[in-house]
Protein backbone atom coordinates (compact mmCIF):
# COMPACT_ATOMS: atom_id res chain seq x y z
CA UNK A 1 0.00 0.00 0.00
CA UNK A 2 1.34 3.50 -0.84
CA UNK A 3 2.32 5.36 2.30
CA UNK A 4 0.13 8.35 1.41
CA UNK A 5 -2.89 6.03 1.29
CA UNK A 6 -2.03 4.76 4.78
CA UNK A 7 -2.07 8.30 6.20
CA UNK A 8 -5.37 8.98 4.45
CA UNK A 9 -6.93 5.79 5.80
CA UNK A 10 -5.76 6.44 9.36
CA UNK A 11 -7.05 10.01 9.23
CA UNK A 12 -10.35 8.76 7.86
CA UNK A 13 -10.71 6.19 10.62
CA UNK A 14 -10.23 8.93 13.19
CA UNK A 15 -12.98 11.01 11.56
CA UNK A 16 -15.31 8.03 11.16
CA UNK A 17 -15.53 7.58 14.93
CA UNK A 18 -17.09 11.00 15.53
CA UNK A 19 -19.34 10.57 12.50
CA UNK A 20 -20.58 7.24 13.83
CA UNK A 21 -21.72 8.75 17.10
CA UNK A 22 -23.32 11.75 15.39
CA UNK A 23 -25.12 9.76 12.69
CA UNK A 24 -26.38 6.88 14.79
CA UNK A 25 -23.98 4.32 13.35
CA UNK A 26 -23.02 3.55 16.96
CA UNK A 27 -26.50 1.99 17.30
CA UNK A 28 -24.99 -1.47 17.01
CA UNK A 29 -24.88 -4.26 19.56
CA UNK A 30 -21.24 -4.91 18.62
CA UNK A 31 -20.14 -1.38 19.51
CA UNK A 32 -18.69 -0.39 22.87
CA UNK A 33 -18.90 3.37 23.23
CA UNK A 34 -16.04 4.52 25.48
CA UNK A 35 -16.05 7.93 27.13
CA UNK A 36 -12.23 8.03 27.47
CA UNK A 37 -9.49 5.65 26.25
CA UNK A 38 -8.84 4.24 29.71
CA UNK A 39 -11.15 1.31 29.02
CA UNK A 40 -8.87 -1.50 27.80
CA UNK A 41 -9.50 -2.13 24.11
CA UNK A 42 -7.97 -5.59 24.58
CA UNK A 43 -10.98 -6.59 26.68
CA UNK A 44 -13.40 -5.15 24.15
CA UNK A 45 -11.89 -6.94 21.16
CA UNK A 46 -11.47 -10.23 23.01
CA UNK A 47 -15.25 -10.14 23.59
CA UNK A 48 -15.82 -9.84 19.83
CA UNK A 49 -16.83 -6.18 20.11
CA UNK A 50 -15.45 -2.98 18.59
CA UNK A 51 -14.47 0.10 20.60
CA UNK A 52 -15.72 3.55 19.70
CA UNK A 53 -13.89 6.22 21.69
CA UNK A 54 -15.88 9.43 22.12
CA UNK A 55 -14.21 12.76 21.34
CA UNK A 56 -15.10 16.38 21.77
CA UNK A 57 -16.73 18.23 18.91
CA UNK A 58 -17.87 21.72 18.03
CA UNK A 59 -21.42 20.50 17.36
CA UNK A 60 -24.09 21.77 19.74
CA UNK A 61 -25.62 19.44 22.34
CA UNK A 62 -28.98 21.02 23.25
CA UNK A 63 -30.58 17.84 24.63
CA UNK A 64 -27.61 16.99 26.84
CA UNK A 65 -27.30 20.59 28.01
CA UNK A 66 -30.72 20.29 29.64
CA UNK A 67 -29.29 17.66 32.01
CA UNK A 68 -25.60 18.56 32.40
CA UNK A 69 -24.34 21.55 34.38
CA UNK A 70 -22.43 24.28 32.58
CA UNK A 71 -18.65 24.22 32.97
CA UNK A 72 -18.58 20.79 34.60
CA UNK A 73 -18.42 18.39 31.66
CA UNK A 74 -16.02 18.39 28.70
CA UNK A 75 -17.33 18.33 25.17
CA UNK A 76 -16.77 14.59 24.76
CA UNK A 77 -19.14 13.84 27.66
CA UNK A 78 -21.76 16.20 26.25
CA UNK A 79 -21.47 14.52 22.84
CA UNK A 80 -21.92 11.10 24.47
CA UNK A 81 -24.97 12.11 26.50
CA UNK A 82 -26.47 13.87 23.48
CA UNK A 83 -26.14 10.68 21.44
CA UNK A 84 -27.71 8.58 24.20
CA UNK A 85 -30.61 10.96 24.83
CA UNK A 86 -31.33 11.21 21.10
CA UNK A 87 -31.45 7.43 20.75
CA UNK A 88 -28.31 7.10 18.64
CA UNK A 89 -26.65 4.41 20.78
CA UNK A 90 -29.47 1.84 20.98
CA UNK A 91 -28.18 -1.58 22.10
CA UNK A 92 -24.51 -0.57 22.18
CA UNK A 93 -22.58 -1.06 25.40
CA UNK A 94 -21.48 2.14 27.15
CA UNK A 95 -18.25 1.89 29.15
CA UNK A 96 -16.91 4.71 31.29
CA UNK A 97 -13.68 4.63 33.32
CA UNK A 98 -13.50 6.09 36.81
CA UNK A 99 -10.46 8.16 35.88
CA UNK A 100 -12.13 11.57 36.21
CA UNK A 101 -15.07 13.09 38.02
CA UNK A 102 -16.92 14.00 34.77
CA UNK A 103 -16.76 10.40 33.55
CA UNK A 104 -17.93 9.01 36.89
CA UNK A 105 -20.72 11.59 37.15
CA UNK A 106 -21.74 10.81 33.57
CA UNK A 107 -22.02 7.13 34.51
CA UNK A 108 -24.30 8.00 37.42
CA UNK A 109 -26.39 10.39 35.31
CA UNK A 110 -26.83 7.80 32.55
CA UNK A 111 -27.82 5.07 34.99
CA UNK A 112 -30.40 7.40 36.54
CA UNK A 113 -31.76 8.50 33.17
CA UNK A 114 -32.10 4.85 32.14
CA UNK A 115 -33.79 4.00 35.46
CA UNK A 116 -36.32 6.77 34.93
CA UNK A 117 -37.00 5.67 31.38
CA UNK A 118 -35.87 9.00 29.99
CA UNK A 119 -33.64 7.45 27.31
CA UNK A 120 -34.10 4.81 24.65
CA UNK A 121 -30.73 3.19 25.29
CA UNK A 122 -31.14 -0.56 25.79
CA UNK A 123 -27.53 -1.70 26.17
CA UNK A 124 -25.55 -2.05 29.38
CA UNK A 125 -23.93 0.98 31.03
CA UNK A 126 -20.67 -0.18 32.64
CA UNK A 127 -18.18 1.49 34.96
CA UNK A 128 -14.52 0.46 34.86
CA UNK A 129 -13.55 1.18 38.45
CA UNK A 130 -9.82 1.63 37.80
CA UNK A 131 -7.85 3.21 40.64
CA UNK A 132 -4.70 5.11 39.76
CA UNK A 133 -3.22 5.40 43.23
CA UNK A 134 -0.32 3.29 44.46
CA UNK A 135 -1.68 1.82 47.70
CA UNK A 136 -0.92 -1.73 48.74
CA UNK A 137 -4.38 -3.04 47.82
CA UNK A 138 -4.74 -1.19 44.51
CA UNK A 139 -3.24 -3.90 42.29
CA UNK A 140 -5.62 -6.59 43.54
CA UNK A 141 -8.61 -4.26 43.28
CA UNK A 142 -7.74 -3.22 39.71
CA UNK A 143 -7.14 -6.80 38.57
CA UNK A 144 -10.51 -7.85 39.99
CA UNK A 145 -12.33 -4.96 38.34
CA UNK A 146 -10.59 -5.70 35.04
CA UNK A 147 -11.79 -9.30 35.19
CA UNK A 148 -15.32 -8.12 36.06
CA UNK A 149 -15.35 -5.76 33.07
CA UNK A 150 -14.11 -8.58 30.83
CA UNK A 151 -16.92 -10.83 32.03
CA UNK A 152 -19.54 -8.11 31.49
CA UNK A 153 -18.28 -7.42 27.96
CA UNK A 154 -18.15 -11.13 27.20
CA UNK A 155 -21.76 -11.52 28.32
CA UNK A 156 -22.81 -8.66 26.06
CA UNK A 157 -20.72 -9.86 23.13
CA UNK A 158 -21.65 -13.51 23.33
CA UNK A 159 -18.60 -14.97 25.03
CA UNK A 160 -14.82 -14.73 25.22
CA UNK A 161 -11.89 -16.73 26.49
CA UNK A 162 -8.50 -16.18 28.07
CA UNK A 163 -6.86 -17.40 24.85
CA UNK A 164 -8.73 -14.75 22.87
CA UNK A 165 -7.68 -12.16 25.43
CA UNK A 166 -4.02 -13.11 25.13
CA UNK A 167 -4.33 -12.92 21.35
CA UNK A 168 -5.89 -9.46 21.65
CA UNK A 169 -3.01 -8.38 23.91
CA UNK A 170 -0.44 -9.55 21.35
CA UNK A 171 -2.18 -7.69 18.51
CA UNK A 172 -2.49 -4.51 20.60
CA UNK A 173 1.18 -4.65 21.57
CA UNK A 174 2.15 -4.92 17.89
CA UNK A 175 0.02 -1.87 17.11
CA UNK A 176 1.66 0.02 19.98
CA UNK A 177 5.09 -0.76 18.56
CA UNK A 178 4.04 0.65 15.18
CA UNK A 179 2.62 3.76 16.84
CA UNK A 180 5.82 4.31 18.85
CA UNK A 181 7.85 4.18 15.62
CA UNK A 182 5.59 6.79 14.05
CA UNK A 183 5.76 9.05 17.10
CA UNK A 184 9.57 8.87 17.13
CA UNK A 185 9.56 11.27 14.16
CA UNK A 186 8.25 14.03 16.43
CA UNK A 187 11.39 14.09 18.58
CA UNK A 188 14.65 15.86 17.84
CA UNK A 189 14.04 17.45 14.45
CA UNK A 190 10.32 16.79 13.90
CA UNK A 191 9.11 15.57 10.50
CA UNK A 192 5.35 15.68 11.10
CA UNK A 193 3.10 18.37 12.53
CA UNK A 194 0.95 17.88 15.59
CA UNK A 195 -2.25 18.61 13.64
CA UNK A 196 -1.43 15.87 11.14
CA UNK A 197 -0.27 13.24 13.61
CA UNK A 198 -3.09 13.51 16.16
CA UNK A 199 -5.64 11.77 13.89
CA UNK A 200 -3.05 9.08 13.17
CA UNK A 201 -2.76 8.54 16.92
CA UNK A 202 -6.52 8.67 17.37
CA UNK A 203 -7.04 5.89 14.84
CA UNK A 204 -5.19 3.58 17.25
CA UNK A 205 -8.28 3.60 19.49
CA UNK A 206 -10.67 2.83 16.64
CA UNK A 207 -9.11 0.37 14.21
CA UNK A 208 -8.50 -3.29 14.86
CA UNK A 209 -4.81 -3.49 15.87
CA UNK A 210 -3.96 -5.97 13.12
CA UNK A 211 -5.28 -3.34 10.67
CA UNK A 212 -3.70 -0.38 12.45
CA UNK A 213 -0.17 -1.79 12.75
CA UNK A 214 0.66 -2.06 9.01
CA UNK A 215 -1.00 1.29 8.28
CA UNK A 216 1.01 3.01 11.02
CA UNK A 217 4.19 1.35 9.74
CA UNK A 218 3.50 2.60 6.22
CA UNK A 219 2.77 6.08 7.55
CA UNK A 220 6.07 6.03 9.45
CA UNK A 221 7.89 5.05 6.24
CA UNK A 222 6.35 8.08 4.53
CA UNK A 223 7.22 10.48 7.34
CA UNK A 224 10.81 9.18 7.48
CA UNK A 225 11.39 10.45 3.94
CA UNK A 226 10.29 14.00 4.79
CA UNK A 227 12.71 16.81 5.57
CA UNK A 228 12.75 18.15 9.14
CA UNK A 229 10.23 20.87 9.97
CA UNK A 230 11.79 24.15 11.00
CA UNK A 231 10.26 26.41 13.61
CA UNK A 232 9.97 26.57 17.39
CA UNK A 233 8.93 23.34 19.08
CA UNK A 234 5.84 23.67 21.26
CA UNK A 235 4.68 21.47 24.13
CA UNK A 236 0.92 21.35 24.75
CA UNK A 237 0.03 20.52 28.37
CA UNK A 238 -2.80 21.01 30.85
CA UNK A 239 -6.10 19.26 30.18
CA UNK A 240 -5.55 16.71 27.38
CA UNK A 241 -7.07 17.60 24.02
CA UNK A 242 -8.65 15.01 21.73
CA UNK A 243 -8.77 16.95 18.48
CA UNK A 244 -6.29 18.74 16.20
CA UNK A 245 -7.90 22.21 16.18
CA UNK A 246 -5.65 23.71 18.85
CA UNK A 247 -2.58 22.12 17.26
CA UNK A 248 -3.55 23.68 13.93
CA UNK A 249 -4.03 27.11 15.53
CA UNK A 250 -0.56 26.94 17.10
CA UNK A 251 1.10 25.68 13.94
CA UNK A 252 -0.58 28.29 11.76
CA UNK A 253 1.94 30.74 13.23
CA UNK A 254 4.97 28.70 12.14
CA UNK A 255 5.55 26.50 15.18
CA UNK A 256 5.31 22.72 15.42
CA UNK A 257 3.64 20.89 18.31
CA UNK A 258 6.03 18.08 19.22
CA UNK A 259 4.32 16.63 22.29
CA UNK A 260 1.13 16.76 24.32
CA UNK A 261 -0.39 14.91 27.24
CA UNK A 262 -3.14 12.34 27.14
CA UNK A 263 -4.23 9.25 25.20
CA UNK A 264 -4.42 11.25 21.98
CA UNK A 265 -0.87 12.51 22.47
CA UNK A 266 2.81 11.71 22.47
CA UNK A 267 2.59 8.82 24.93
CA UNK A 268 -0.61 7.27 23.56
CA UNK A 269 1.08 3.91 23.02
CA UNK A 270 2.67 3.76 26.45
CA UNK A 271 4.26 0.49 27.43
CA UNK A 272 3.16 -2.94 26.26
CA UNK A 273 0.89 -5.17 28.30
CA UNK A 274 3.09 -7.86 29.85
CA UNK A 275 2.01 -10.89 27.83
CA UNK A 276 3.62 -13.48 30.11
CA UNK A 277 1.78 -12.29 33.24
CA UNK A 278 -1.77 -12.84 34.46
CA UNK A 279 -3.66 -10.95 31.73
CA UNK A 280 -6.06 -9.15 34.04
CA UNK A 281 -3.33 -7.96 36.39
CA UNK A 282 -1.11 -6.95 33.44
CA UNK A 283 -3.86 -4.99 31.68
CA UNK A 284 -4.89 -3.31 34.93
CA UNK A 285 -1.33 -2.19 35.68
CA UNK A 286 -0.73 -0.91 32.15
CA UNK A 287 -3.88 1.21 32.17
CA UNK A 288 -3.37 2.37 35.75
CA UNK A 289 0.06 3.65 34.78
CA UNK A 290 -0.69 5.01 31.30
CA UNK A 291 -4.30 6.23 31.51
CA UNK A 292 -3.48 9.94 31.71
CA UNK A 293 -6.23 11.97 33.33
CA UNK A 294 -7.23 14.10 36.32
CA UNK A 295 -6.53 11.21 38.72
CA UNK A 296 -3.10 10.32 37.40
CA UNK A 297 -0.60 10.45 40.25
CA UNK A 298 0.79 13.99 40.36
CA UNK A 299 4.40 12.83 40.67
CA UNK A 300 4.07 10.88 37.41
CA UNK A 301 2.57 13.88 35.61
CA UNK A 302 5.37 16.11 36.82
CA UNK A 303 8.04 13.59 35.84
CA UNK A 304 6.67 13.41 32.29
CA UNK A 305 6.35 17.18 32.00
CA UNK A 306 9.84 17.90 33.35
CA UNK A 307 11.33 15.50 30.79
CA UNK A 308 9.32 17.04 27.94
CA UNK A 309 10.44 20.56 28.87
CA UNK A 310 14.07 19.72 28.08
CA UNK A 311 13.47 19.77 24.32
CA UNK A 312 10.91 22.52 23.58
CA UNK A 313 11.02 26.25 22.87
CA UNK A 314 7.56 27.27 24.12
CA UNK A 315 4.59 25.83 26.03
CA UNK A 316 0.84 26.18 25.67
CA UNK A 317 -1.23 25.29 28.74
CA UNK A 318 -4.84 24.38 27.95
CA UNK A 319 -7.16 24.96 30.92
CA UNK A 320 -10.73 24.90 29.51
CA UNK A 321 -13.78 25.88 31.58
CA UNK A 322 -14.52 22.27 32.56
CA UNK A 323 -11.04 21.65 34.01
CA UNK A 324 -11.08 21.06 37.76
CA UNK A 325 -7.74 19.28 38.15
CA UNK A 326 -4.88 20.32 35.91
CA UNK A 327 -5.03 24.00 36.81
CA UNK A 328 -4.07 23.14 40.39
CA UNK A 329 -0.61 22.11 39.19
CA UNK A 330 -0.04 25.27 37.18
CA UNK A 331 1.99 27.04 39.93
CA UNK A 332 4.52 24.16 39.85
CA UNK A 333 4.62 24.26 36.06
CA UNK A 334 5.10 28.02 36.01
CA UNK A 335 8.09 27.70 38.33
CA UNK A 336 9.63 25.08 36.04
CA UNK A 337 9.12 27.27 32.98
CA UNK A 338 10.54 30.35 34.64
CA UNK A 339 13.59 28.44 35.83
CA UNK A 340 14.24 27.20 32.28
CA UNK A 341 13.40 30.49 30.58
CA UNK A 342 10.71 28.83 28.44
CA UNK A 343 7.92 31.20 27.33
CA UNK A 344 4.33 30.06 27.78
CA UNK A 345 0.70 31.12 27.71
CA UNK A 346 -2.48 29.69 29.27
CA UNK A 347 -5.60 29.29 27.14
CA UNK A 348 -9.00 29.02 28.83
CA UNK A 349 -11.29 28.37 25.83
CA UNK A 350 -12.84 25.03 24.85
CA UNK A 351 -10.26 23.55 22.44
CA UNK A 352 -13.08 22.01 20.39
CA UNK A 353 -14.28 25.51 19.52
CA UNK A 354 -12.54 28.06 17.26
CA UNK A 355 -9.83 29.95 19.11
CA UNK A 356 -10.82 33.51 20.13
CA UNK A 357 -9.01 36.22 18.17
CA UNK A 358 -7.39 37.62 21.32
CA UNK A 359 -5.95 34.20 22.17
CA UNK A 360 -4.78 33.75 18.59
CA UNK A 361 -2.82 37.00 18.91
CA UNK A 362 -1.28 35.69 22.12
CA UNK A 363 -0.30 32.51 20.29
CA UNK A 364 1.41 34.59 17.63
CA UNK A 365 3.40 36.39 20.32
CA UNK A 366 4.32 33.10 21.97
CA UNK A 367 5.62 31.67 18.69
CA UNK A 368 7.73 34.79 18.17
CA UNK A 369 9.19 34.34 21.65
CA UNK A 370 9.75 30.66 20.94
CA UNK A 371 11.53 31.56 17.72
CA UNK A 372 13.89 33.80 19.67
CA UNK A 373 14.57 30.94 22.09
CA UNK A 374 15.23 28.60 19.17
CA UNK A 375 17.67 31.03 17.56
CA UNK A 376 19.46 31.57 20.87
CA UNK A 377 19.80 27.83 21.37
CA UNK A 378 21.25 27.42 17.90
CA UNK A 379 23.72 30.22 18.59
Amino acid sequence: MPAADAITLLTGAYGDAAASLASGAADDRQAVVISWPAVPTELVRAAGLRPLAVRGDAASTPTADAHLEDGAFPSRIRQLVEAVLCGRTGPACLALPRTSDPDYKCFLYLRELVRRGRVRHSGPVLLFDLLQSTGSEVAAHNAARTRALFEALAAHGGGASIDRLREAIAHANAARAALRRLLAFRGGSPRITGAEVLPLIGAFWQLAPEVYAPLAAAAADSVARRPPIDGPRVLLVGAPVDGPALHAAIEAHGAVVVAETGPWGMDAAGEDVASEADPFAAIAEKYRRDAWGPRTVVAECRRWTAHALTSVDAVVVSLPPDDAAFGWDYPWLREQLQARGVPHICLAHDPCQPIPSADDERLAGLVRAGTSSLEARRG
